[in-house]
């Protein structure tokens, strides 16, 4: 996981209390563990199996990924802006690799 993820925001400055809708796709193979390599061997499972984002040190989603996630996960979450501040994400897959992003969030 070693491309950065790539981050929509609705709005980077929005009105206090606006709702922010935030797309983000990171890049990963997802390997289920099901899958047979050409040698006939079973493939491990490595997944990106958490997700959390927090806005100024306060939870906003956390989500457990499983097997039935495909490739580059997706994920679309919106949130209410009630202050500026740092929206940060973090992807941790089965290797326990970590993928981090932030979006300043500035009110208008």
């Amino acid at each position: 996981m070693s491309t950065p993820p790539r981050i929509w925001l609705s709005t980077k400055t929005p009105k206090k209390g606006e709702v922010v809708t935030v797309r983000t796709i990171v890049q990963h193979a997802m390997e289920t563990g099901f899958r047979k390599d050409t040698d006939g061997k079973t493939v491990p499972q490595k997944i990106v199996n958490k997700f959390d984002c927090v806005f100024n040190g306060k939870p906003v989603i956390s989500w457990a990924l499983g097997t039935g996630v495909s490739a580059n996960p997706y994920l679309e979450f919106r949130f209410r802006a009630e202050e500026a501040g740092d929206l940060k994400m973090v992807w941790i897959d089965d290797d326990k690799a970590v993928v981090e992003a932030v979006e300043k969030i500035t009110l208008s």
